[in-house]
């Protein structure tokens, strides 16, 4: 019992219920209208034959004599199955049938049953009048025992015939909905293999193109994209212990050079303490920047909008980088005024990345070039440089995060993740970003942000 609650509960159970009860309500309409019309045309026919013969017989019994018995006899013998009882006004026989002997038939108007010994009838009586006056009684009897017999015969076959489809349906039912949800049991089984180490299994497709084949496919899709993001989750948390574990072994390294030499030498000491400072703030730089990355794929980060000129956050970023590097010749090109709707802290913080990429991979005496304008509906900012360019196969690679197209690239290593960042503030505002470069001809960066208005 348990089990067929537990069956009826799943999707195959309740679909198989449902084609069976509309089966079994189809086949029991269908069952009855052939039955109730059988029955119909069957007692219909016999009271039209009824209708026939009383009127013929009447309208004889009134040319010749209603006493008349051969004519009575004659009929009789001719119909087979028809019977006769003639009665005069105060009821009493004047003519009947053999088989009517000693057969009340009660006088009553409009069709009725009766039953001798084993056998079915249907009689009907009649006044009998001769020129508007009441003269008798006629009532004429059907046999009907054939009919009813093939009723109730049909009527059997019809049980009999509903019980084996509606068996059959079920077995049906049942077959076709497995066979019909197998995409689904398919998935079910497959997502109950898969684990957060294995996420490899896919499944087959076949079949007719359907929903059920759409839906392997959108689901085998789903797995791609968990398997990468998966791969991506492995690769980051990889990658992030790696860049961790070097600046914790520098400030462990000379955190045990101060315990042993650092108490009497000055010179050791302000050396570990420089370095200790130095791992520290790549530390905070790096777990920052995950910090960011993390938050911003949880979707924690407000993006708190504002219209504001972008070519003056341009000229404050400029004169800053200014402050901060003299190797490097830093210059505007053609900045219009521009008004964006945007968060300027984030913008300025994707301006700098670009920058600070622009100046840690430009050799000294080299140039930096930022430019400003309008293309159609888009603020179109450039960041261009003279630096030693990047390679055509790490083009594609260059906003993954913890990607360093070279190490050794630059004095100042980086974590490889400040484009990760700059594309998440560009694609969070609406925007795109393209980088163009070679090696040895610098790099151009292209950055299109929609603006909120133009300004001559």
């Amino acid at each position: 019992m348990r089990k067929f609650l537990t069956w009826r509960k799943t999707i195959s159970g309740k679909l198989t219920s449902i084609y069976l009860l509309m089966f079994i309500i189809v086949l029991l309409l269908l069952n009855t209208a052939v039955y109730l019309g059988l029955n119909y045309f069957l007692k219909n026919n016999a009271r039209n034959s009824l209708d026939k013969t009383m009127n013929f017989l009447s309208t004889r019994l009134l040319q010749y004599n209603y006493y008349d018995t051969d004519l009575m006899e004659e009929i009789s013998r001719s119909e087979g199955n028809i019977y006769f009882r003639v009665l005069s006004t105060n009821r009493n026989i004047r003519f009947q049938s053999n088989l009517l002997e000693d057969v009340e038939i009660p006088v009553t108007q409009g069709y009725q049953e009766l039953k001798i010994g084993d056998r079915s009838f249907i009689y009907t009586t009649r006044f009998i009048l001769d020129r508007g006056i009441f003269i008798g009684y006629i009532q004429l009897v059907r046999e009907m025992t054939s009919e009813y017999s093939f009723l109730r015969s049909l009527l059997l076959v019809i049980t009999v015939t509903s019980l084996l489809g509606a068996f059959a349906a079920i077995i049906t039912a049942h077959t076709i909905t497995r066979k019909t949800l197998r995409p689904i049991i398919s998935i079910m089984d497959t997502a109950k293999e898969i684990s957060g180490s294995d996420i490899s299994r896919r499944l087959e497709i076949s079949g007719p193109e359907d929903e059920l084949t759409e839906l392997t496919r959108t689901f085998n899709s789903m797995l791609d994209r968990l398997e990468k993001a998966f791969q991506g989750q492995r690769q980051f948390v990889s990658d992030a212990s790696h860049e961790l574990r070097t600046p914790i072994s520098v400030i462990q390294g000379y955190a045990n050079l101060l315990d042993r030499w650092g108490k009497e030498e000055v010179a050791v000491r302000d050396e570990a303490i420089e370095a200790i400072k130095k791992e520290a703030a790549n530390m905070k730089t790096l777990v920052e920047s995950l910090l960011f990355l993390a938050r911003g794929d949880g979707n924690k980060i407000s993006i708190n909008k504002s219209q504001f000129y972008l070519d003056e956050l341009i000229e404050e970023v400029v004169q800053e980088t200014l402050l901060i590097t003299d190797k490097l010749k830093v210059s505007t090109t053609g900045l219009e005024k521009m008004l964006i709707n945007a968060d300027r802290e984030l913008i300025k913080q994707m301006l700098r990345i670009f920058i600070d990429n622009g100046i840690k991979y430009t050799p000294a005496g080299g140039e930096l070039r930022i430019g400003l304008a309008r293309e159609d509906n888009w603020a179109l900012l450039t960041v261009e440089d003279t630096g030693i360019g990047i390679p055509e196969e790490a083009l594609p690679h260059i906003f993954e995060r913890f990607y360093r197209v070279d190490k050794s690239r630059s004095e100042k290593k980086g974590a490889g993740l400040g484009l990760a960042i700059a594309r998440w503030i560009i694609e969070k505002h609406h925007g795109q970003v393209e980088i163009f470069s070679s090696p040895g001809h610098g790099t151009r960066v292209l950055v299109r942000l929609p603006f909120a208005g133009f300004q001559q």
